[in-house]
């Protein structure tokens, strides 16, 4: 049983992907990260930080096909890409330097996954749903002052706004990353608004 695997370069990948129509990609980063922080066009999601899902999905997949296997650095995609290995899987690829080389490519920013135009018209139209809800909390907040309501239910209505808010800022970042990314300036805003609303 082999327990080896094939380290590649992102412009090596990129050929792969082109060329390889069976290929199949596993991001192996956590859910927040493919969701907000761009992923490879195609990928699919296997947390390598959730062991016992990891290998419970990788057992379900074909030992022979080809698997391009990547992360963020570099890091977790090594050592998934050897447990895959060590379990018989014969055609392992992983990306050196994972996403963040990746992206660092100009030429390879705009093949960050995109959303089709059916899929944006729903993303927005999820958003502005979101919008109309939160719109209707501040109506009614508005009212309550007016009325003289206790100030400890305006205050849970205020919570729910911004949760609500919360909720909606992970849409639109979420829209932006499979949507808006197509210069290194766009990338560059992308990081910087993740920054600030995690902080």
């Amino acid at each position: 049983m082999t327990t080896t695997y094939n380290c590649i370069t992102p412009q090596e990948a990129k050929k792969m992907m082109t060329k390889e129509s069976d290929l199949i990609i596993i991001d192996v980063r956590t859910e927040k990260e493919f969701l907000y922080e761009g992923r490879l066009d195609g990928a699919i999601l296997i947390d390598f930080e959730k062991p016992r899902i990891f290998k419970r999905e990788i057992k379900k997949l074909n030992k022979k096909t080809k698997y391009l296997i990547y992360c963020a650095v570099g890091h977790i995609s090594k050592e998934a890409s050897l447990e895959m290995a060590e379990l018989g899987f014969e055609n392992i690829y992983e990306m050196k330097g994972g996403l963040k080389s990746w992206q660092q490519d100009l030429d390879l920013i705009c093949t960050i996954s995109k959303l089709n135009d059916e899929e944006i018209i729903e993303a927005r139209k999820s958003i502005i749903t979101r919008l109309n809800k939160i719109e209707g909390q501040i109506k009614g907040m508005k009212k309550m002052l007016l009325n003289g309501e206790y100030c400890g239910d305006i205050l849970n209505q205020s919570l729910a706004v911004k949760s609500a808010l919360n909720s909606t800022n992970q849409e639109i970042m979420e829209m932006f990353s499979n949507v808006c990314i197509t210069s290194e300036e766009h990338k560059k805003d992308f990081f910087k608004y993740l920054k600030k609303l995690m902080g």
